[in-house]
């Protein structure tokens, strides 16, 4: 049995959520494919992941070379910051939803990325540059934006959506190859198209969900 693990990355408000209501048709598609498969999903503006801080480096310090010092505090944070790896790497399958901020992802999903991405875990360094170490798996990354970015006739905006470009590099530095991306975009430069792109995001999403 596969586990997918979702990383919903957008904040909780009464705003309609693009992103959220793509991952949702997703999901549900996904669901109907695979009813025999575990679905764990990780909502990081509930859970707040803990931050690569001051308090991080002391106790991984501490960890290393004095662990007969690390007080509860220094244990839990540790913990929680293993508890985050071992579960991504125990994962199949992945999928990140967020919105585009001001052409990058969520400081809530960068963080994410920072706690999870360890060295030796996900990947190793070697003389030719990192090498990932999960095969085999995949991924998928929902993203949205009121801007058109990826406009398949005018690729001239791709390069200012360094989120999209951070996600997908990310994954290849881990070596997950099968790597998929949708974009939800344009409705806030086409009001007037809001419906069709909607449709469009949304027919995307369950045809990925069965075949993911």
């Amino acid at each position: 049995m596969s586990t997918l693990l979702a990383i919903l990355a957008h904040p909780h408000t009464d705003d309609f959520s693009w992103s959220l209501a793509t991952f949702d048709e997703f999901i549900k598609s996904y669901k109907a494919a695979h009813p025999d498969e575990h679905i764990i999903i990780r909502d990081l503006f509930d859970e707040k992941v803990p931050a690569l801080d001051n308090d991080t480096f002391a106790a991984w310090k501490r960890n290393k070379y004095a662990p007969d010092t690390l007080t509860e505090a220094d244990q839990s944070l540790l913990a929680r910051h293993n508890a985050y790896v071992d579960e991504f790497i125990a994962a199949d399958k992945y999928v990140f939803v967020n919105p585009m901020y001001n052409g990058f992802t969520t400081a809530e999903l960068k963080q994410y990325i920072d706690v999870i991405a360890v060295p030796r875990k996900l990947f190793r360094y070697t003389e030719n540059g990192p090498v990932g170490l999960l095969k085999g798996k995949k991924s998928l990354h929902i993203q949205s934006a009121g801007g058109l970015y990826h406009n398949e006739e005018d690729a001239s905006h791709m390069a200012e959506d360094l989120g999209a470009a951070y996600i997908e590099q990310t994954m290849k530095m881990i070596g997950i190859e099968a790597r998929e991306q949708l974009f939800v975009e344009g409705y806030a430069h086409y009001p007037e198209r809001a419906e069709e792109l909607k449709k469009k995001a949304f027919d995307e999403a369950q045809e990925l969900g069965k075949n993911f």
